[in-house]
């Protein structure tokens, strides 16, 4: 594995296994594992949902094109997995296996957001506020609709906090 990775096992002992445990059964006894699954907690396949923002529209990559630098907008919620995204504990923002990116890596109010590779970088980080913001803390910029349009196909970027409706989103997981 190339990523840390945790493993937790609860078990327990009683019921009939086989007849209930008493003074004179002979401990330890053998537990055999038929099964073991591994995954990480920041890509767990067919978790996540979507993001609305603006005009109840849902955070959507361009074409569900995989390529890298799509473009990141706003369009009519219609189930697809273009609009699936998963929040990982990383700090992350994924759809189609790829991350929520900063085009590279700015910080300016208007640069573009984008899918990427995931690549560690800070330009994939973001943090979902109670207040419903989504900041790339690298810029201290919050995930914003252009122009507060809601028309569809409208770029997401990033731009400076403003508490405004179109910087305001609903993860739904």
């Amino acid at each position: 594995f190339n990523k840390p990775f945790f493993l937790i096992l609860n078990l327990a002992v009683g019921g009939y296994w086989p007849g209930d445990p008493d003074g004179n059964t002979a401990f330890p006894q053998q537990l055999v594992v038929d099964h073991v699954r591994v995954t990480t907690s920041d890509s767990q396949p067919g978790t996540g949902g979507r993001i609305t923002g603006l005009a109840g529209k849902c955070m959507d990559v361009a074409a569900a094109n995989t390529a890298n630098g799509t473009p990141v907008q706003l369009y009519d919620c219609n189930g697809t997995e273009a609009q699936r995204w998963s929040v990982g504990t990383d700090g992350t923002i994924r759809a189609l296996g790829k991350c929520l990116d900063v085009a590279s890596g700015g910080t300016a109010d208007g640069t573009p957001v984008q899918l990427w590779d995931c690549n560690g970088s800070a330009a994939q980080k973001w943090a979902i506020s109670a207040a419903r913001d989504i900041v790339n803390p690298q810029a201290n910029k919050c995930l914003d609709v252009t122009g507060n349009s809601s028309a569809n196909s409208t770029r997401l970027q990033i731009w400076t906090c403003a508490g405004t409706a179109n910087q305001k989103w609903t993860v739904n997981g």
